[in-house]
């Protein structure tokens, strides 16, 4: 199956799950077994408290606390650059190009995350969204993904405007 219209919506957060596996190519899972966007929409009918993961072995993910995430995004906003972003909770996450996440990890509070074994949570997990979806809004195409070097500025003013205690990240 394929979605049906064209961008799909959070909302509809299944169709959500064929954008995420059959155009951008990306591993799913539920748990720790891997699977396809159809027996992804069978599980969830059937229980839809799961979380449904991705392997990031196409992007890395940099992760930080909301507060943190959301003032990076309207500094992004501000100089026109356009990073999917997925809000899990209390945390953001920003996918960026694959090898790039160094040019953050050494900001304190936060975490980057890459390769086969590291996971985000993705839609259709109750509390999961996106943001900024990773794939074109205008036509049926993944988004390329920007070097992490892009986001260091902006999550050093976010870190700046909401120090770890405020931002709810731990000691």
């Amino acid at each position: 199956m394929t979605t049906s219209a064209w961008p799909p919506r959070s909302r509809e957060a299944l169709v959500n799950t064929y954008a995420d596996a059959e155009l951008l190519g990306w591993t799913l899972f539920v748990g720790t077994e891997p699977m396809d966007a159809d027996r992804v929409q069978h599980v969830f009918a059937r229980n839809p408290r799961r979380v449904l993961l991705a392997a990031c072995t196409k992007f890395d993910a940099v992760t930080a606390s909301r507060k943190v995430v959301t003032a990076a995004l309207v500094r992004l906003d501000r100089i026109g650059a356009i990073l999917p972003c997925l809000l899990y909770g209390e945390t953001g996450t920003f996918l960026v190009a694959r090898g790039s996440g160094v040019h953050v990890s050494a900001l304190a509070g936060v975490q980057v995350m890459a390769g086969a074994y590291a996971r985000i949570t993705l839609p259709p997990t109750r509390g999961a969204r996106w943001d900024t979806p990773p794939w074109r809004l205008t036509k049926r195409a993944p988004l390329e993904l920007p070097s992490a070097a892009v986001l260091h500025s902006c999550l050093e003013e976010g870190l700046r405007l909401y120090p770890r205690r405020e931002a709810g990240v731990g000691p």
